[in-house]
């Protein structure tokens, strides 16, 4: 039979290309939708438990009414606070990861053992509070998920005990507990205090202290360091981690008093997550980006072997051997939410090319034309995964492979006449 004009058959597969786009775009909201699933899961789990913890203190606030008049004699009380950071602050945390299930997704919770002491120095209040006369003065820590509190916790302070009850008075902290405390004439208040914590995921410190030191021990061997600071040091074995950080008050935005003042000192958080890799949504929809790219150098290899070959298939075809190449993400999502990626990858795209090899030689008749389709598959394929590997280089390396892809074309079919292609009559390879 007579065949479509060149022309006529580039903007079919154009048009094919595009109507593509719209299965692509389906795998893709089913990427986002398996990803929002385990989002809930763990959203679940953590209903029952306790979430990411933000461990910040202490904090001595002391407050002060002063009786002042308005311009009509009418007496009122105006409530000052000031609020006094540790000088020295030292943080020990053991955390011990237990990862739990729910259905086939998982994360990691933790139990974290918390040591923490200081002291903090009180001469600034001896200086604008010389006679003691004030109405209050507490000390306070942030606990962002007070659900995570095993048992009581108790404060040593100069010597002395103090229970400490949930709640916050000043507006430093956003969760947390606090203790009334005893107003002591030295100028040094020794802290001491132990507690358990509950957690999801992430554990964060506030560096409060002008000098503040966190130490962070856990058998967990794929930790995630984030926050405004990154450890000074740590150590990452098979068997754990440990991690220190260093940190003095000229790193903060905030200084170690201040008086009748708001200052957020959350962003100076810093600390650990306990990573899972289940980073394999974000792959599968980073590889789903490059679909198109996929479909259309296979399109343009089936392309030049029918203007070599003079064998010519239908656009259907075309449309199926798309289909095929959409499939694979699908495959991909669904193997790597049981196995880890890259074996997700290797099976998923077998499986693909093996597909796509075997319908090519059924329609060609060739085993030849086949393995060069089923081998330029595995070069696009292959080469698709170290751009994913290498992210902080893949738009170079693009770039590159589509410039030798282009040169390459443009090399093998400099010596073609394309007003004599399918001129003739040939046989169709349907």
């Amino acid at each position: 039979m007579k065949k479509e004009s060149t022309v006529l058959r580039i903007l079919l597969i154009g048009a094919i290309v595009i109507l593509l786009t719209i299965p692509n775009f389906m795998v893709q909201s089913l990427i986002n939708e398996r990803h929002q699933y385990r989002l809930d899961a763990i959203n679940e789990i953590g209903k029952s438990w306790a979430g990411a913890q933000i461990v910040g203190g202490p904090v001595i606030s002391v407050m002060k009414k002063e009786e002042r008049k308005n311009k009509n004699g009418n007496v009122y009380f105006k409530k000052e606070t000031s609020h006094y950071l540790p000088e020295k602050l030292e943080v020990n945390a053991d955390v011990t990861p237990e990862v739990r299930y729910k259905g086939i997704y998982e994360l990691v919770l933790y139990k974290s053992k918390i040591k923490m002491k200081g002291q903090i120095s009180l001469t600034k209040l001896k200086e604008h509070l010389p006679t003691e006369d004030f109405d209050e003065i507490y000390i306070s820590f942030n606990v962002s998920d007070l659900r995570g509190i095993q048992k009581d916790v108790k404060l040593k302070l100069n010597g002395k005990d103090y229970n400490l009850v949930p709640g916050l008075k000043n507006k430093i902290f956003r969760n947390g507990f606090y203790a009334d405390i005893q107003y002591d004439k030295d100028t040094l208040q020794y802290f001491e205090i132990e507690f358990d914590l509950n957690g999801m995921e992430n554990l964060e410190f506030i560096p409060l202290g002008k000098s503040s030191e966190i130490n962070i021990n856990s058998p967990w061997n794929n930790p995630g360091f984030f926050g405004a600071f990154l450890p000074t040091s740590r150590i990452i074995k098979e068997d754990g981690f440990n991690a220190k950080w260093i940190v003095n008050y000229f790193n903060r935005t905030y200084p170690q008093e201040w008086h009748n003042a708001t200052y957020d000192v959350f962003p100076s958080a810093f600390g650990v997550k306990l990573l899972i890799p289940v980073d394999e949504y974000q792959k599968t929809m980073r590889m789903s980006k490059y679909s198109l790219m996929i479909i259309v150098f296979t399109f343009l290899s089936f392309f030049l072997v029918e203007v070599f070959s003079k064998k010519i298939i239908h656009p259907i075809q075309y449309l199926l051997v798309g289909l095929a190449l959409i499939i694979f993400y699908s495959f991909l999502l669904a193997i790597s939410e049981y196995i880890v990626f890259h074996y997700s990858y290797l099976i998923s795209s077998l499986l693909t090319i093996t597909l796509v090899g075997l319908y090519v030689m059924s329609i060609y008749k060739s085993k030849q034309i086949a393995v060069i389709i089923a081998g330029m598959l595995f070069l696009f394929y292959g080469f698709m995964y170290v751009i994913l590997q290498l992210q902080d280089y893949s738009l170079l390396l693009g770039n590159i492979a589509l410039f030798i892809i282009l040169a390459l074309v443009m090399f093998f079919t400099r010596k073609i006449n394309w007003y004599d292609v399918f001129s003739n009559k040939s046989e169709s390879g349907v």
